[in-house]
């Protein structure tokens, strides 16, 4: 066991030396007000297809079914906002999403985690950790905020004050005893509605609740099948996740900063993912044009399905004008 709150600030100061753009620590045993909204969530069938929620959400709550020893959790926060990125391309084109245009952000993060880690080690040689990028099932976005990154906005993001949303989450499970900071406790979304109101489909139909099953970025990336046509109709040129709840939001409008990240940086080039183009993607072609990418997630058939209701959206915006 360590007591180490001087070390706490030199964890921090080494993590934005790594560019991460907030770091923050909290206790592993912090989620007990999480489970109650986490099993509502799922009583409600918000999670939709992904029935790997409902058969982790026991361990979702208890970060030290992953790392017993657990006494600290380091949680880091990572901009990948492209300022002079368009969030939407034009219709005969297919959307990806602002946080999928670069390399696989699992990747990215993992890597400076590592060297994160391996500092620690090299400075407390007992320092034993497990690092989590997605990769086992932990309630990042309420750690985020016990550990005093931000608060949970209306659209259920992440939201960092004077910065936005636009960050992906990390973390690692350490066996020191760190100084913890104190949870983001204010709420600053006020009386806004823009989030909720210009959401396509309806999923955020109250404010902080989502429903997944209606959602474009689940639609696009973790469902499997076919899509009701009342949501494909909404879906415009969307063929992997959507960005509109957080391109309303007015931290994300003042206070959004250029990312500088190389590895983020947009792949696609607007005739490169023309829909006529990936409408005609092998599966050869689909694996090699997205390596390294988050968009190999959703899988190739899926891919196809979302490119040929992007096509019928844009065959029926050009009948209307017609």
């Amino acid at each position: 066991m360590h007591n180490l709150t001087g070390f706490t600030s030199k964890i921090k100061t080494y993590a934005k030396s790594l560019g991460f753009d907030a770091v923050g620590i909290t206790h592993p045993d912090t989620l007990s007000e999480s489970e109650q909204d986490l099993k509502r969530y799922l009583e409600e069938n918000r999670h939709g297809t992904m029935l790997w929620l409902a058969n982790t959400a026991e361990q979702r709550v208890h970060p030290k079914a992953y790392f017993p020893e657990a006494r600290a959790v380091v949680m880091v926060a990572l901009n990948y906002f492209r300022k002079s990125e368009k969030f939407q391309y034009p219709a005969d084109t297919g959307t990806i999403s602002v946080y999928a245009r670069g390399r696989d952000y699992h990747k990215v993060l993992r890597q400076k985690l590592k060297d994160l880690s391996r500092w620690i080690s090299q400075e407390i040689p007992s320092a034993r950790g497990r690092i989590f990028v997605d990769s086992f099932p932990i309630m990042e976005k309420p750690l985020a905020v016990r550990a005093g990154l931000g608060w949970l906005g209306k659209n259920t993001t992440l939201l960092l004050k004077a910065k936005g949303s636009y960050f992906f989450l990390g973390g690692i499970l350490l066996n020191l005893d760190l100084k913890p900071d104190s949870p983001f406790t204010a709420e600053y979304c006020g009386s806004c509605q823009n989030c909720l109101k210009a959401c396509p489909t309806g999923a955020l139909d109250r404010p902080y609740q989502l429903d997944s099953r209606k959602c474009i970025s689940y639609l696009t990336i973790e469902h499997h099948g076919s899509i009701e046509n009342q949501l494909q109709d909404k879906m415009d040129n969307l063929i992997f996740g959507c960005d509109i709840c957080q391109m309303v939001c007015p931290w994300n409008q003042k206070f959004a900063t250029h990312c500088q990240v190389d590895d983020f940086k947009n792949r696609f080039k607007k005739e490169k993912i023309s829909l006529v183009r990936l409408s005609q993607l092998s599966r050869r072609l689909f694996d090699k044009m997205f390596e390294g990418t988050p968009i190999r997630r959703c899988g190739y058939r899926n891919f196809l399905r979302n490119v040929h209701i992007a096509q019928k959206n844009l065959e029926r915006g050009l009948n209307k004008n017609a």
